[in-house]
């Protein structure tokens, strides 16, 4: 029987990391013995025997967000892990493993378990590893542009609550502007009365100045004749202007909406989940399933949560502008908005900055992560990481 390297160190890491641990007094276990504690089954986890410590890890989550790292840095070595994407089964590191490449596969099913899968591997040691999530998005031409790049603070799930079709509402509540409203709820503009845990995630503000800040430097890609063309059609300044670095929010949906009657109750929806705070400029599929994970991995220390970054540079215009408001399916399907390649290119553009400064400073900042240590909450509705959480209420029921 031949065993592989990475099953004989999987075997190694299950039979040195103690994975579990049983704690029982020396009474003999009957019926009648009240409920304790005592007898849990209690597991821990270790990778002993890791061979990859990467400084860094860029998130994709198709191949076209994908590519331009692969042509920009020196990919060098290809690893198949279990438990990627069908579609993307490999990920990329660099000659000395300090910067690596993953792509999860598009929706919040794939992104979730392509993360989970990498912090659960035995042979990733991923507990001082900076995290770059980086993805296209819509965008809200109030904050931002066909290539504009927006980093997040709050990640807002969308799509957990109820919903009933227009023709089934419109009669009996004609105030309402879409057919969404929230769980253990009954009408709109409430907070849910009842949560999953995965509707808010905050990430270190600190952190995501700092990648603002160095982004900020970056030249980048204006995009095309027709992206000007089209930006131009809208009344917003910040619709009109060329791609800038700006500082709002990332909405989560496996539904790929588009238009204003969607966009205007999701932000107020946004806003309306962390009290006010959230100020929502990117439509993407994936970022709160990804956060998720994480949030998961470091409650046994397998990453640290307190080191990602989420990106979204913007492909498309979430809402049409004034001259097609009467054909948003026509201008969701039919509008030249000039091409996404702006938006990829300024992936790299404004994430390797980032990147390069985790490398080159490494060893004076970001090694022990003290400098950019979150000052705000970071983590979940739950508190799950501890603290309390700045959103939220202070009851509602675990659904």
């Amino acid at each position: 029987m031949k065993f592989s390297t990475f099953a004989l160190s999987f075997l190694a890491c299950l039979c040195n990391a103690h994975p579990f641990k049983r704690e029982i007094n020396g009474t003999q276990l009957s019926n009648d013995i009240p409920p304790t504690t005592a007898n849990d089954l209690h597991s821990s986890y270790g990778k002993p025997f890791a061979i990859y410590q990467p400084k860094a890890f860029i998130v994709s989550m198709f191949e076209l967000e994908r590519d331009p790292w692969l042509k920009e840095l020196d990919f060098v070595h290809n690893i198949t892990l279990p438990g990627l994407s069908p579609a993307y089964p490999t990920l990329y590191c660099s000659t000395n493993y300090t910067i690596c490449q993953i792509t999860t596969g598009e929706g919040e099913i794939n992104a979730a378990s392509t993360i989970t899968a990498l912090t659960l591997n035995p042979l990733f040691d991923l507990s001082k590893t900076y995290f770059l999530i980086a993805g296209i998005a819509g965008g809200e031409p109030a904050y931002t542009t066909l290539g504009g790049v927006t980093f997040a603070k709050y990640a807002v799930q969308l799509a957990l609550e109820y919903e009933v079709d227009y023709v089934d509402y419109h009669n009996t509540m004609p105030n309402w502007t879409t057919g969404y409203y929230a769980y253990g709820t009954h009408d709109q503009n409430e907070y849910p009365g009842n949560v999953y845990g995965t509707e808010v995630f905050e990430v270190n503000e600190q952190l995501r100045d700092r990648a603002v800040e160095l982004a900020s430097r970056a030249e980048l890609n204006n995009g095309t004749e027709q992206n000007a063309k089209f930006r131009s059609l809208y009344n917003q300044t910040a619709a009109r202007s060329l791609p800038a670095i700006a500082k709002c929010d990332v909405a989560t949906s496996d539904v790929y909406f588009y238009g204003a009657t969607l966009n205007n109750y999701f932000s107020s929806f946004a806003s309306m989940m962390t009290n006010g705070s959230a100020v929502y400029c990117a439509s993407a599929q994936e970022d709160n399933a990804s956060l998720e994970a994480f949030v998961r991995a470091q409650k046994f220390g397998l990453v640290d949560y307190d080191r990602i970054v989420v990106m979204r540079t913007i492909s498309d215009f979430a809402r049409p502008p004034p001259l097609m408001d009467n054909n948003t399916v026509g201008f969701f399907n039919q509008a030249d908005q000039g091409g996404i390649q702006a938006s990829l290119d300024n992936l790299v553009k404004a994430g390797l900055p980032f990147i390069h400064d985790i490398l080159a400073e490494w060893d004076s900042v970001y090694d022990s992560g003290d400098k950019y240590r979150s000052k705000n909450y970071v983590g979940d509705i739950f508190g799950t990481l501890g603290g309390t959480p700045d959103f939220g209420k202070p009851n509602f029921d675990v659904a």
